[in-house]
């Protein structure tokens, strides 16, 4: 069988804020590039704009930048503008021109909002496979911010995208567990898990140093 090389859309609200999220998709971005697919990136203009090329540039990588966008008020510190967070509000016409004329075969959405409503909707319209991954529980968040108010409608909102996907994949059974019988998916939408634990050879007993520990005062049995 003949291997397909897919152009891949990924939209993620704050890429060049490297926080968990972010390094997560840069990874999976990078492990596609590898593999001989092209990877569009879309996100806003929050975070580090230096950070946008950290591993160098490749001739099947792209970055757009959406031109609309609004900071979150609670996610927002003018002392350190490398981290703070927008949300996707709207495309331009431009932006979507741009989207077309990479004809993505493959869209990849890590982030529920304005923005992935069109995607969501591109999609569909183009007949093209949606999928997503699920990094955080926004509406917990909203409960330690003080506006849980919002949750019911927050938990629609959520509920009405993820049912579009033709596949979620989310961190933990317990995740698993909580959107299906919370939020009542996993009829429509296949939910599966990707882990992400540490990297086994990176942090294998065989790397063991005593010259290490002796260096730093740790004694051979204490466990670091």
């Amino acid at each position: 069988m003949t291997a397909v090389n897919h152009r891949v859309l990924i939209y993620t609200t704050c890429y060049n804020v490297l926080d968990g999220v972010n390094l997560t998709i840069r990874k999976i971005e990078q492990k596609l590039l590898a593999c001989g697919h092209s990877v569009c990136i879309l996100t806003t203009k929050s975070g580090n704009a230096k950070n946008t090329h950290l591993v160098g540039e490749h001739q099947n990588r792209h970055v757009l930048f959406i031109d609309d966008s609004v900071p979150i008020p609670f996610c927002e510190d003018p002392k350190n503008p490398d981290m703070s967070y927008h949300l996707g509000f709207s495309l331009s016409e431009n932006m979507r021109d741009q989207i077309a004329n990479l004809a993505p075969t493959l869209i990849h959405i890590c982030v529920p909002d304005c923005v992935s409503l069109y995607m969501i909707q591109y999609a569909r319209d183009n007949e093209i496979p949606l999928m997503g991954t699920y990094h955080s529980n926004l509406v917990e968040y909203m409960e330690y911010y003080g506006i849980s108010f919002v949750n019911p409608l927050l938990r629609g909102f959520i509920r009405h995208q993820y049912s579009f996907f033709q596949a979620l994949y989310v961190p933990t059974p317990y995740i698993q567990k909580c959107l299906e019988e919370e939020y009542e998916l996993g009829k429509a939408t296949k939910i599966g898990i990707f882990g992400r634990g540490i990297d086994r050879e990176r942090f294998s007993p065989a790397r063991r140093s005593i010259k290490f520990r002796s260096k730093l005062n740790i004694s051979d049995d204490e466990v670091l």
